[in-house]
């Protein structure tokens, strides 16, 4: 058996499963590997002869080691190190999850954490293509103010490593952290977004009501993050709970063009007919993928959009799943998309897939009071734009009314955000800390992460979660039947 290529041991091993394994970004979720019988067995395949320990060992680096998860704490980082020397291992990474939990503030304010992880990023350059940021905190605390500490740490260490990414994915509940506070820093990240050409914001705001969130957008900090991306060809921006208020689209994107972007998802919005289809008109040149879903349409009608996609724009495959305006509702399925490729634009049956808006079943979730146990539900008619209302307004005063409730006493919208300034927690999070997810970890004898998540992590991955293998499979298939996949 030691005489045979390393490519055929590994056949062989793959044989002695029902099913092959699977590699890729799925299979490293922490949660996957405490009953992982790939792993274990692998571990005793191993132990047959050195041929197959080889073919084992490259089997378990292609399959658990494509995508690291690692906190800003000496021994994780210490661990991703090792693994990043190492010529059986490291050769197999290609994306780190980089973790709010387990900061170690001594280490960071040392500048000790920065020297580890660009130095493991050193070890990584040619390899590594994408970072996932996983910075968020169980509870809104004091002592959980570390994200953007963490930010700045990786942005350096990106800066120092000379690593260049093409993908990157911020998943937070803090959205300040997407601000450049510091001139120190303003180098530094724009050398390093120069080649970014795929870019994931998932903001985890707790409730629709999530005053910080609407800061953030209305002072345009988004737009400006966008805006140091010249290379930018994939974005995807996703609300955990759909937005009640509107912020104008380009105060999130800006008012110009991201010229090289050809994909786009967009996942919890509220919008105005004109102004989404504005945006997508001044995207037509390059733009070929749409995504669109929990997308309500504040006025105006979303037959009216498909009417802008089908005549104005060169799309080639559209998706939507749970988008509606004040009559109509379309794919109202929470588990399926509605897809269709350029051919079939002409002949949709619109009326076959949209609902009357009073059927559906699209009511709002009730909010609580600060912390009373009373809950309110506002009239769904309030958080519709009249059809000749003003396009330069900037937000509709429902969710100032719904802050004083939520939170008396506490400003809401006053308080003003300067890139320039370093930023603390604008806003206050009393209905958040009832709901907002909270991460328990502990580290494993892989010197990896297990998670014990009281919010659905693995129902949020199946629905929202694409890794690399899939956005490909998406952007090649086509749909001859225009049914959902």
């Amino acid at each position: 058996m030691d005489k045979l290529p390393v490519e055929l041991l590994s056949i062989i091993i793959e044989q002695l499963w029902e099913e092959p394994p699977d590699r890729g970004p799925r299979l490293t979720h922490p949660r996957a590997r405490s009953s992982d019988a790939l792993l274990i067995n692998l571990r005793s395949v191993r132990l047959v002869c050195k041929g197959f320990c080889k073919a084992a060992s490259n089997i378990f680096g292609e399959t658990y080691f494509q995508v690291r998860w690692v906190s800003m704490s000496r021994k994780s980082l210490l661990d991703l190190i090792e693994i990043s020397e190492s010529t059986k291992f490291g050769c197999h990474v290609h994306t780190l999850r980089i973790s709010a939990v387990r900061f170690d503030k001594q280490l960071h304010d040392e500048g000790q954490s920065v020297l580890l992880l660009s130095k493991a990023l050193k070890n990584l350059d040619g390899k590594l293509t994408s970072t996932m940021l996983s910075i968020k905190c169980s509870e809104r605390t004091q002592g959980c103010q570390d994200e953007a500490k963490i930010m700045e740490a990786v942005t350096h260490a990106l800066f120092r490593s000379k690593v260049q990414l093409s993908r990157l994915r911020i998943y937070t509940n803090k959205p300040s952290i997407l601000t450049i506070p510091s001139d120190t820093l303003r180098t530094p990240h724009t050398r390093n977004m120069q080649h970014l050409r795929s870019l994931k914001l998932d903001f985890l705001n707790a409730s629709t009501l999530d005053t910080e969130t609407h800061q953030m957008l209305s002072q345009g900090s988004i737009s400006r993050f966008l805006n140091t991306l010249p290379s930018l060809q994939s974005l995807s921006i996703f609300f955990a709970s759909e937005i009640w208020y509107r912020t104008p689209l380009n105060k999130i994107f800006g008012s110009g063009t991201h010229k090289n972007l050809t994909t786009l998802r967009l996942c919890g919005f509220n919008a105005r007919e004109a102004e989404l289809s504005n945006f997508l008109i001044r995207h037509h040149e390059k733009l070929r993928s749409l995504e669109l879903a929990d997308f309500k349409l504040r006025n105006g009608q979303w037959r009216s959009v498909f009417s802008t996609i089908r005549y104005r724009l060169s799309l080639e495959r559209l998706w939507f799943r749970r988008i509606w305006d004040r009559l109509e509702a379309f794919s109202l399925s929470d588990e399926s998309f509605q897809g269709y490729v350029r051919s079939d634009f002409d002949n949709v049956d619109w009326d076959s897939i949209a609902s009357p808006r009073e059927n559906s079943d699209l009511d709002l979730e009730p909010v609580q009071l600060g912390e009373t146990g009373m809950f309110i539900t506002f009239p769904e008619d309030l958080l519709y734009d009249p059809d000749d209302v003003d396009d330069d307004d900037n937000v509709n005063p429902i969710p100032y009314f719904a802050h004083e409730l939520l939170h008396p006493g506490h400003a809401g919208h006053d308080v003003d955000i300067d890139d320039d300034d370093d930023m603390d927690d604008p806003g206050t999070g009393s209905s958040r800390e009832q709901s907002v997810e909270r991460f328990d970890v502990e580290e494993d004898k892989l010197g990896v992460f297990s998670i014990d998540d009281d919010w659905d992590m693995e129902k949020y991955l199946e629905r929202y979660d694409y890794d690399s293998e899939e956005e490909d499979y998406m952007h090649l298939t086509t749909y001859s039947d225009g049914s959902g996949f």
